[in-house]
């Protein structure tokens, strides 16, 4: 494959199917200080989504619509793997990490001391998995 050349590239979104919309959003908001840029309502269609906001850079675009299928989610499966924040402090991604446990995630990895660069992979709201590090 080529390279094309492109420069100042950087991924703009991810968009997420979920079941609870208004569940979703909250999580995104608590954990990584999510905002809400825009949000759509097609009643006809029944379509809804909020687009949110993390760094002025980065959003998340979570959609609902009656059509989707809720299937099992194995982690391992193949597709989109994972969603990683690059966390500015280790005291946030700590933060991040006593609240995935009190809020029962299940998480896969984390870092072995509480100090110095470390990350944790868990799974989330509505099995979405979630890498959140710091200092890599």
């Amino acid at each position: 494959m080529t390279k094309r050349g492109f420069t100042n590239m950087y991924l703009k979104n991810v968009g997420i199917f979920v079941e609870d919309l208004e569940g979703a959003k909250k999580f995104f908001e608590s954990y990584f200080g999510a905002k809400v840029l825009k949000t759509f309502d097609n009643p006809a269609k029944e379509y809804y989504s909020y687009i949110l906001e993390f760094d002025g850079q980065t959003w998340v675009e979570l959609m609902k619509k009656p059509e989707t299928v809720s299937l099992p989610k194995d982690p391992n499966r193949l597709g989109l793997a994972h969603i990683c924040f690059k966390i500015d402090t280790r005291e946030k991604l700590n933060e991040i990490i006593s609240g995935f446990k009190k809020d029962g995630y299940k998480i896969q990895y984390e870092p072995e001391s509480e100090d110095g660069p470390g990350e944790v992979r868990a799974i989330t709201f509505e099995d979405i998995v979630i890498e959140a590090n710091y200092g890599y």
